[in-house]
């Protein structure tokens, strides 16, 4: 291909391709050939946004509010599943998507809307060493968000195996995804996942197959496990009373990485399940699809 035919080719796909374009993301879920998790555009929700059609050149990349999302090709065109931050505003969002085809790379943008969601707010009875951390525990949440923050935000090019999460521990759900916090009358963050009803020693199962990538005790999580399924879509267990697995475990759906209990920062024994994609938290109830 000589140089001329080259820059025209560019020049072309840039014409057709940096004009912001929207799909219509409400139609992805039927069009991806396994299960997808429910398309719900609101703040700590996921977006299923179409970013090329059947015909376009093959998508290389897609970025979010500069993180890497999940792609996936389908009979439709390719799609890109998005992790909604919970403080997100309502509004138009742009999505960067990079292309190729011969050789030849195109970026250019789409858009999708966030929806507005509103969540309820819990009051809580908390020990008061989680509200001011002492000198020496405020060092140790220093030094354990570094590792904290790296598992959150870890990639792995591995292919989810789907998108349907098992509920990890047989008991009531008791706290959902969202939930505002009011600790001892004090405002606090966003619940940012979901609380499964168990005492100590309840067994608690991996939601899908997947790679221990963390395993620590931490001040406000206490025993935690997180697992890798895949392009960002990673799964949390905290609160435990033991763990079981160590990091670089490969793990099956249902398998046991540990137990329950009432480590960290809780009222009493639960698990906390947490779900992230792209590096924020999302609702997990977008994921279970029937599978409890």
């Amino acid at each position: 291909m000589s140089n001329q035919l080259r820059l025209l080719l560019v020049l072309t796909f840039f014409s057709v391709f940096t004009t912001p374009v929207s799909f219509a993301a409400e139609t992805a879920v039927p069009l991806l050939s396994f299960p997808a998790p429910r398309h719900a555009p609101y703040p700590g929700g996921v977006a299923i946004v179409r970013v090329n059609k059947p015909d376009g050149p093959q998508v290389k990349d897609v970025v979010y509010l500069g993180k890497r999302v999940i792609t996936v090709n389908a009979a439709e065109g390719a799609f890109a599943i998005i992790g909604i931050p919970l403080e997100a505003k309502p509004g138009p969002q742009r999505v960067q998507v990079a292309a190729g085809q011969d050789g030849v790379q195109v970026i250019y943008e789409t858009t999708f809307d966030i929806e507005t969601k509103n969540y309820p707010v819990q009051h809580l009875k908390v020990n008061p060493r989680f509200l001011t951390p002492s000198e020496a525990d405020q060092k140790r949440i220093d030094d354990e968000s570094p590792r904290i923050q790296a598992a959150q935000d870890f990639w792995s090019d591995t292919r989810p195996d789907s998108f349907a999460l098992t509920v990890p521990s047989t008991g009531r759900l008791s706290a959902s995804f969202g939930q505002g916090r009011v600790l001892n009358g004090v405002p606090s963050m966003p619940h940012m996942g979901m609380d499964v009803a168990v005492t100590t020693g309840a067994p608690v199962r991996a939601s899908a197959k997947g790679r221990v990538i963390n395993t620590g005790n931490y001040f406000y999580a206490g025993n935690s496990v997180f697992v890798d399924h895949g392009l960002g879509f990673i799964t949390l267990y905290i609160h435990l009373s033991r763990i079981d697995v160590k990091e670089g475990d490969d793990v099956a759906r249902g398998q046991v990485l540990g137990l329950s209990g009432a480590t960290g920062r809780v009222t009493g024994p639960h698990l906390h399940w947490g779900v992230l994609l792209n590096g924020v938290y999302v609702d997990p109830d977008l994921f279970m699809r029937g599978a409890r």
